[in-house]
């Protein structure tokens, strides 16, 4: 391939089709020997920083050692931090093996952490099978990152396999926070597209602990659509702390949606444990748009942990919306000193951390 009329297409052309099919020409074309030729052609083009993440992947693929030396070269940081990324990604997914070898043999143990998702993500790219066997594995070491690894291959399941087959993926995963971090990242995806058969899948987690989250999850995103469907979802599952977070959190998406309806739900409800959290949930929300409401709802739970968080939370947004009238409440509350001290030192910001 002529690499000058191909770049010239590439970085030149008035017309960006054009310009993008040379871009991708140019990287097909991309060889352990022309590699260095096509990197000063980008440079003379003035290849964006895409096509720069693209091209080292691209040499990555094809030569992973020599892409990585030439990125560890760079003398801006930046650059070469972003190309080394790249790098190994893309060698990743041609010759995983190889490196897996060469980050095990960083000695550097940050620079191996900091690459080690750039890893996961050529991994994943060349066999979601392989991927999936070394984030395991790494979980099975006590690797804390696992996890976040984990939802790299998910995501790249879910693309590959959409979220049904995604799902089936993760179902087989062995059980652990790696798996509960599958799952949820499976759910989110599958809840927006479906939301019925997200639920239908995601009740058999319920009872589970790495469960929780993906019941949480779902329960969450459908109460943003249809509140009704998902409380009584929740409603109908296994106790667990899944069902638990996932009312809590539903509870305020309904609030939002209808805080009448949603206030009238709980009228009706029993009271229980799940009565509180949802309660506490419905507070989160309506605090914030009718705190002296909310106070007078976080009173009606039974137990005192929940209690206090709730009206400590709807007194923080009395606070900001009538410091006079909320200081004067304050030392009738029943709050704990603590508490009380909390709701003082209220901040306008507090509320956009607080939902």
């Amino acid at each position: 391939m002529a690499l000058e009329p191909v770049a010239r297409e590439a970085f030149t052309d008035p017309n960006p089709l054009k310009r993008q099919l040379a871009f991708a020409r140019l990287l097909d074309g991309l060889t352990p020997e022309n590699a260095q030729s096509i990197r000063e052609q980008m440079r003379g083009g003035r290849a964006n920083g895409d096509q720069w993440r693209l091209f080292q992947y691209a040499w990555g693929a094809a030569d992973g050692p020599g892409a990585l030396a030439a990125a560890s070269a760079l003398e801006n940081k930046d650059y070469r931090t972003g190309a080394t990324a790249s790098a190994i990604t893309g060698w990743a997914s041609s010759d995983p093996q190889k490196a897996i070898a060469w980050l095990a043999g960083v000695g550097d143990q940050d620079e191996r952490n900091r690459l080690q998702d750039s890893l996961v993500g050529g991994l994943a790219d060349h066999d979601i099978g392989v991927a999936t066997r070394y984030v395991m594995d790494l979980a099975a070491t006590g690797d804390a990152r696992a996890a976040a690894h984990m939802e790299t291959v998910a995501s790249e399941q879910i693309r590959k396999a959409g979220p049904e087959g995604a799902a089936r993926w993760a179902e087989s995963l062995t059980a652990g926070d790696a798996k509960a971090a599958a799952l949820d990242r499976v759910a989110n995806t599958y809840v927006a597209s479906n939301p019925e058969a997200a639920a239908a899948w995601a009740a058999q987690f319920a009872t589970t602990d790495y469960g929780a989250r993906v019941i949480e999850e779902v329960g969450d995103e459908w109460a943003e659509k249809n509140p009704v469907a998902a409380v009584k979802w929740l409603q109908n599952l296994a106790d667990g702390r899944g069902k638990s977070d996932g009312m809590y959190s539903a509870l305020g998406e309904w609030a939002r949606h209808d805080p009448t309806a949603a206030s009238q739900y709980l009228v009706d409800m029993p009271p229980s444990a799940l009565k509180d959290t949802a309660v506490n949930g419905f507070v989160r929300r309506l605090a914030w748009e009718d705190p002296e409401s909310a106070l007078a709802w976080a009173g009606t739970i039974a137990q005192d942990a929940p209690r206090t968080e709730a009206m400590t939370r709807a007194a923080q947004a009395w606070f900001l919306s009538n410091r006079e009238a909320a200081i004067q409440w304050l030392p009738t509350s029943g709050l704990s000193t603590e508490a009380q001290q909390k709701v003082l030192e209220t901040k306008p910001g507090d509320r956009r951390r607080r939902g």
